[in-house]
């Protein structure tokens, strides 16, 4: 069971490894002829990102994640990042209105909008998450 375990890590990390390898040079050809990085070349950067850290994480073994252990972490992990993004909206929003020295009261409403969002969403989830227990 073990050889098999660490045989899909084997094969996760070389399938990711490729592909990184394939982004990596299609993004220093960009570089090399002088092209901006445009939005899709930065989000696939950041799922990159995203797919190393899950994989540097949980590898390839889909039961770890889902033990009591793995709950566990899920759950801090969802509370503490709902948590550092609200504070980052904020001080964006902030730093929004200070930079561009908007007029009215609310500054870039989008940003305004994700705050309150951010705001709301985690009472509103508790309070339906409570209700379904009792």
């Amino acid at each position: 069971m073990v050889n098999k375990e660490r045989r899909n890590n084997v094969v996760g990390g070389i399938i990711l490894g490729i592909i990184t390898l394939g982004l990596l040079t299609l993004y220093i050809t960009d570089f090399i002829n002088d092209k901006k990085l445009n939005l899709n070349s930065i989000l696939g950067i950041v799922l990159l990102l995203i797919a190393w850290l899950q994989f540097s994480t949980w590898g390839s073994d889909k039961k770890v994640q889902k033990d009591e252990m793995g709950k566990k972490v899920a759950a801090i992990s969802a509370k503490t990042s709902y948590h550092i993004l609200t504070i980052a909206l904020f001080v964006l929003w902030v730093l929004d209105r200070i930079i561009f020295v908007r007029r009215n009261d609310f500054g870039n409403i989008s940003l305004f909008v994700a705050i309150c969002l951010s705001l709301i969403i985690f009472p509103i989830v508790q309070f339906f998450s409570a209700r379904r227990y009792r």
